[in-house]
């Protein structure tokens, strides 16, 4: 029998259908010195932060609810699929809807001001805008997956610029680091499919790698573990690179120009995979023709350890994990310090996604699984 053939294009589908996988369930008192316990690395200059499962400060977060944005009179939400959202300085929300396609935009009350964005190839256009990135109070960033290219715009839904990445295979995360940009590149590697976390210059020239991750290409009845490729990161308000693979609860911090100097580690006790989650996650996932993901697909017993993460204004880093919580739709979030500390720990609604001007954003879900944001009062108490 001919061995079959994958061409470039099947690949890039499957490669999309894994993320999306992943994406759908990837939302002062310090510790006493007797549970913090930091080590050089194999560098001297590598700091290595080993925290235990709980933090032992006083720190404590209260969150009060103030807003649910989305909720329509009739019933129902008037987001499709959110793709995230970015938040002004004088509390304007902006919110990418990936599957309506469109920028909608919110005054702090919640109220819905404007919607823009045109599906196409041309100027200002996209077909799978996946990223939303705020430049600034009055500019933001698209990352369009499909015509493989950025879109700058004000906030009245004016085109400013495109940057193209159309040289590259597919990027499945990018983020703006002041003209150079810090991503993931898909591309192949012998017989394998290869991610690559990176800096680029503004042309898309690789500055330096931070990782590679690789997934066999599914021939001849192999089955791929879609965690073993999952990842995130992001940038605090430094400029410096937080990365990690999240099956694993380590989290590493590079200098702008690359140079690893933290590695953040925490005792986790790693949730089971059940078959009810493994039916959610494949009923998420978008058909593809000629794949069989069921035969494709070989979960895990266990979750990743991570789910995503972010830092606020002032650098604490607010990662949600995934263990369930008590509520509904609610996980255990740890929160560290700038310098690697557990400070917090605690049961947040829905995937937590920025923080601005001491307000806790969410993207949570009803009974209908219908999506909202939803806004917090976030007070620190010691």
């Amino acid at each position: 029998m001919r061995k079959k053939e994958l061409s470039v294009g099947w690949i890039v589908s499957l490669s999309i259908l894994v993320t999306t996988l992943v994406l759908a369930f990837s939302t002062r008192a310090y510790l006493a010195a007797e549970n913090i316990k930091a080590s050089p690395a194999d560098k001297a200059d590598v700091q290595i932060i080993e925290n235990k499962a709980r933090p032992s400060g006083s720190e404590k977060l209260i969150l009060t609810k103030e807003i649910t944005i989305g909720k329509l009179e009739k019933g129902g939400s008037i987001f499709n699929s959110l793709g995230g959202a970015v938040v002004t300085s004088d509390g304007h929300i902006i919110a990418l809807d990936s599957k309506d396609k469109k920028i909608k935009i919110f005054d702090a009350t919640g109220q819905k001001l404007k919607e823009f964005g045109q599906e196409g190839q041309g100027p200002g256009e996209w077909t799978s805008p996946i990223i939303i990135q705020l430049i600034s109070d009055l500019e933001i960033m698209i990352s369009d997956a499909g015509n493989r290219k950025l879109v700058y715009f004000d906030l009245e839904g004016k085109m400013l610029r495109e940057v193209s990445y159309a040289k590259k295979l597919a990027m499945m995360k990018i983020i703006d680091a002041g003209g150079q940009y810090v991503g993931s590149e898909m591309g192949m590697e012998s017989n394998s499919i290869a991610y690559t976390i990176a800096k680029y210059d503004a042309e898309f020239n690789q500055l330096f790698k931070i990782e590679t991750l690789t997934m066999p290409v599914p021939l001849g009845g192999t089955r791929i573990n879609p965690f073993n490729i999952i990842y995130d990161f992001c940038l605090d308000n430094r400029g410096n690179i937080i990365y990690s693979r999240l099956n694993a609860y380590e989290i590493k911090y590079f200098t702008p120009d690359g140079q690893l100097f933290r590695i953040v580690r925490k005792e986790f006790k790693p949730q089971p995979l059940t078959e009810k989650d493994k039916e959610e996650m494949l009923e998420q996932m978008p058909e593809t023709p000629g794949v069989n993901l069921r035969e494709l697909l070989d979960f895990p017993d266990t979750y990743p350890a991570v789910s995503t993460f972010f830092v606020d204004e002032k650098d604490r880093l607010y990662v949600r994990t995934n263990e369930k919580g008590k509520a509904k739709d609610s996980y255990l979030v740890d929160i560290f310090s700038p310098e690697g500390k557990l400070i917090y720990r605690g049961e947040i609604a829905g995937t937590p996604i920025l923080v601005k001007n001491s307000k806790l954003y969410t993207i949570e879900k009803d009974d209908e699984d219908y999506q909202y944001i939803c806004r917090y009062q976030a007070t620190w108490k010691k």
